[in-house]
C-alpha cells in the first residue's frame, strides 16, 4: 500500500515547450491488439473498433500538438495538400485554430491570441493542380491557406540538380514562411503590447516513413529551421488511416511531390522543364484517365539513366536560374501503375497517342515502365559514400 501511493503521490511531468520542440517524441502510435473479442471490446465490428483507436489516437496528436507549441503566437504549416501536410494542417488547426470549445479547454491563456494558418509555397515546382488541391483540402479542414510565392529558381545549387536541389528548395520556403509570418506579426496588437517575444512555431508533415529515407534532404533544412513534425513517429499507411478518421477527403490519394522530383540528377531544374513536365502529366492524366488515387510520372532522364542527347546541347545557368540559348532534346520514361501499363503495352494506337502527346511537350519517351516512387533520386556515381 505504502508503495502505490507513493506512486499516486509522483506528479505528472510537464516538460516545457521549449524543451518539446528539442526533444519530446509525438505517441507511439496505436496498433490493435493481435485479437479482438465483441465481448471485451463492445464494438459493433473489427473497422469500429480500429475507428475508434484511430480517433483516440487523433486526439492524443492533437494534445501533443498543443505542447509542443504552447508558448507560440503564430503557427505555420508547410502546406502542399497532400495527405501528410493536411493531416498536419488538421492537428494544428485543432490544437490553435479555434476549433470548437473555449480557450482554456484548448489550453490557450486568457487575452493569448493565437494564429494558425497553412502556408504553400507558390513556384513553378508546384503544379497548378495541386494548388487547387491544397485550396480545396484547406476550405475542408477550415485552417486559413495563405499562398506565399518562393524563389528557390534564383538559387544555382537548386537549379543544378546535383543531388541538393531539395535541401535548397526547403532552406527558401523555410525561410520564406517565417519572414512572412514576423511581417505579419510585427505590426499586431500582441506584438506591440506584449513583453514577450513573438514567437513563430513551423510545421511540416514528415512521417516516420520519410525519417528512413536517406534521400530526403529537405529533413535536415526543417531541423535547422526549427521546424515541428507531428507525425514524425507515425508510419505513412498509419497516417492515411488517420486522415480518413479525421475526415480529410484526399487520405487516398496518390502522392504528388514537387514536380522537381521528376528530373534525374543532373537536368537543370529550369522553369521551362518543369513547365514540360506539368503539362506531359496532364496530357497522360487524360488520355488514360488516371485518377487521383493512381500513380503516374513523366520521369526526364540524364544520360546516366538512359536518357542521353539527340541534339548538341548549348545550356547555361545564370546565377539567377535563368535559362541562356538552351536547346535541349529531353528524354523522358513513363511510369504507371500496372494496369495502366498492360493497356498501354496491348493497344498500339494509345501508345501513339502517348507518344504524340509527349512529343508536343518536348519529349521523347525512352521507355513506359511501372511506377517506382524515387525512381530517378538516387545518389549520382559521382557523389562521395560513405565508407561501411
Amino acid at each position: 500500500m505504502a508503495t502505490l501511493a507513493r506512486a499516486r503521490a509522483v506528479p505528472s511531468r510537464a516538460p516545457s515547450a521549449r524543451a518539446s520542440l528539442r526533444s519530446r517524441e509525438s505517441p507511439r502510435w496505436i496498433t490493435r491488439p493481435k485479437r479482438w473479442s465483441r465481448a471485451t471490446t463492445n464494438a459493433a465490428s473489427p473497422s469500429e473498433y480500429d475507428d475508434a483507436l484511430l480517433a483516440a489516437e487523433l486526439e492524443s496528436l492533437v494534445e501533443d500538438t498543443r505542447a509542443a507549441g504552447g508558448d507560440a503566437h503564430t503557427h505555420v504549416v508547410a502546406f502542399s495538400g497532400g495527405v501528410d501536410s493536411s493531416l498536419c494542417a488538421y492537428l494544428v488547426h485543432r490544437a490553435f485554430g479555434g476549433v470548437g470549445g473555449s480557450d482554456e479547454e484548448k489550453g490557450i491563456g486568457a487575452g493569448a491570441k493565437k494564429n494558425a494558418y497553412a502556408a504553400v509555397g507558390v513556384s513553378p515546382s508546384l503544379p497548378s493542380s495541386q494548388l487547387e488541391m491544397a485550396r480545396n483540402i484547406a476550405q475542408s479542414i477550415g485552417i486559413p491557406l495563405r499562398e506565399v510565392h518562393t524563389n528557390e529558381g534564383a538559387v544555382p545549387e537548386y537549379v543544378a540538380n546535383e543531388g541538393e536541389s531539395c535541401l535548397h528548395c526547403k532552406n527558401e520556403l523555410y525561410a520564406t514562411l517565417n519572414a512572412v509570418a514576423l511581417d505579419a506579426e510585427s505590426g499586431s496588437l500582441f506584438s506591440a503590447t506584449s513583453k514577450d517575444p513573438v514567437l513563430v512555431l513551423m510545421y511540416n508533415g514528415t512521417n516516420l516513413d520519410d525519417r528512413a529515407d536517406p534521400t530526403r534532404l529537405g529533413l535536415m533544412s526543417a531541423a535547422a529551421h526549427g521546424v515541428y513534425s507531428p507525425l514524425q513517429n507515425t508510419p505513412k499507411e498509419r497516417v492515411r488511416q488517420l486522415a480518413r478518421v479525421a475526415g480529410l477527403p484526399n487520405w487516398n490519394l496518390a502522392a504528388a511531390p514537387c514536380l522537381r522530383s521528376r528530373l534525374a540528377f543532373g537536368v537543370p531544374a529550369l522553369e521551362s522543364t518543369l513547365k514540360d513536365v506539368e503539362a506531359a502529366e496532364e496530357a497522360v492524366r487524360e488520355i488514360l484517365e488516371v485518377r487521383p488515387e493512381e500513380n503516374m510520372r513523366v520521369r526526364v532522364l540524364s544520360d546516366e539513366t538512359g536518357g542521353g542527347k539527340t541534339e548538341e546541347t548549348a545550356m547555361t545557368v545564370s546565377g539567377k536560374g535563368e535559362e541562356k540559348n538552351s536547346v535541349f532534346s529531353k528524354r523522358a520514361a513513363l511510369e504507371l501503375d500496372p494496369h495502366h501499363l498492360r493497356a498501354v503495352e496491348l493497344d498500339a494506337s494509345l501508345r501513339e497517342a502517348l507518344r504524340e502527346a509527349l512529343a508536343r511537350c518536348g519529349f521523347e519517351v525512352a521507355e513506359t515502365r511501372a511506377f517506382a516512387s524515387g525512381s530517378v533520386a538516387k545518389l549520382p556515381p559521382r557523389m562521395p559514400r560513405e565508407k561501411a
